[in-house]
């Protein structure tokens, strides 16, 4: 797997052995294509970033900084190194719920979201970036999950588009969000 675009193009994505599902790259290339009028300057959240993909994808293409929640980050450690050690980043080694709530008050213009399929996480995630108010307001959350898995959103929430690959579906959030 390599970075597929940005300044960091072609730099090689290490992926752990077991225990993960990394995102194709004709689908993160979609991913990237459908936001990247958004990409450049955003503060990024990748939740179950895994070997952090998409969050370096977008560092490569622009975003400002991100933050990345894997309770085993050693091959994100890694690909840190390799492709953004100047970049703004940051590992936050927890389960989700407790990373989210240590954030708590931060804003981010993207968060992608891509748990284990079947753990119905989606729905979870959403209520805790929904109450930590994690989403800045027109945001997007861009979910990776099995295309069987339905979820429910928070007021304020409004799916703008879904595209089906194979067994992932890619479904994008917008938040806007009323005081």
């Amino acid at each position: 797997m390599r970075i597929i675009g940005g300044n960091k193009k072609g730099k090689r994505i290490l992926v752990a052995k077991t225990g993960v599902r990394p995102t194709k790259g004709i689908v993160r290339e979609a991913i990237l294509q459908v936001i990247q009028n958004r990409i450049p300057g955003a503060r990024v959240l990748d939740i179950f970033a895994g070997s952090g993909a998409l969050g370096l994808e977008a560092l490569s293409r622009g975003a400002r900084s991100c933050i990345f929640i894997e309770q085993r980050p050693s091959t994100l450690y890694k690909n840190i190194d390799n492709i953004v050690p100047e970049m703004n980043t940051e590992v936050i080694r927890k389960d989700y719920a407790i990373a989210l709530k240590r954030i708590e008050g931060k804003q981010f213009s993207l968060i992608f979201l891509d748990p284990p399929y079947g753990k119905m996480y989606v729905e979870q995630t959403i209520a805790l970036i929904t109450k930590r108010s994690l989403l800045e307001n027109n945001g997007i959350i861009i979910i990776e999950h099995h295309p069987e898995e339905h979820f429910g959103l928070p007021d304020g929430y409004t799916i703008t588009k879904q595209k089906r690959y194979g067994d992932t579906m890619i479904t994008y959030v917008t938040g806007e969000l009323h005081e």
